[in-house]
């Protein structure tokens, strides 16, 4: 992706699709809300909401830069540039729109992972976490999303956040549950327990539903839009 020498209806697809992706944040938040013990309900919110905090200030720093920066150190693996956002006046508008974009894709792909740790971390640690998922995130970002990434040049296509976001999260996840291992004391009783808010997680359920349609929709035409193939067919669907 060329982040530079875009017009400005180009901008509106970036921002309405970051309105609807924060909303797996609260998504997620609440289907994990769901599935953990009352005690622990206001802890896997709050983590959720910080992963917006201290995500978003790592991604402003060097998170958006090693996903899209284009200075001459850039190379196929990573970015090199526009740190902390710092870019010129005629591409301030597109990039501004785009890093809100991406910092809403970062901050769901730490998301992900909230939910695989949940009761089983404290916050001061989740929070150092949450920092470094933010660079985890950025490098597959840049290869898959930047113009010079190497698997744009393979000719590969995302959907939706599909590999970046969805499983680098989904596969960190699982690395953090194994290596945290189970929580303590869940399983001990073998009868089988009532999941604590399941009108919670089926609210939550309903949200990531609504987001991920609405990301899949405008994925494609964002796609047809930089390919040339659609060019209003985006106006039409926001």
């Amino acid at each position: 992706m060329d982040i530079t020498g875009y017009e400005a209806p180009t901008y509106n697809p970036a921002i309405a699709s970051s309105q609807s992706s924060y909303g797996e944040d609260k998504g997620f938040g609440l289907l994990e809300a769901g599935c953990v013990h009352i005690k622990s309900e206001i802890n896997i919110m709050v983590k959720n909401a910080l992963d917006v905090v201290f995500g978003g200030v790592t991604y402003w720093a060097f998170g958006f830069a090693f996903s899209f920066g284009d200075r001459p150190l850039s190379n196929p693996f990573i970015g090199i540039g526009y740190f902390f956002v710092d870019v010129p006046d005629e591409s301030m508008g597109y990039i501004y729109a785009l890093f809100l974009f991406q910092l809403s894709f970062a901050t769901t792909a730490t998301t992900i992972v909230s939910g695989a740790m949940a009761e089983r971390t404290k916050l001061i640690a989740y929070n150092l976490f949450s920092m470094c998922m933010t660079f985890i995130y950025s490098i597959p970002a840049h290869w898959i999303w930047s113009s010079k990434g190497f698997l744009v040049t393979l000719g590969a296509q995302d959907v939706a956040g599909c590999g970046p976001v969805h499983l680098v999260g989904g596969i960190t996840g699982l690395v953090a549950t194994l290596i945290i291992g189970p929580r303590k004391g869940a399983f001990d009783n073998t009868e089988r327990q009532p999941m604590p808010s399941p009108l919670k997680a089926i609210l939550g359920m309903f949200m990531l539903w609504r987001v991920f349609l609405f990301l899949f929709r405008v994925s494609v035409c964002w796609q047809s839009h930089t390919s040339g193939i659609l060019t209003d067919g985006i106006k039409v669907l926001l």
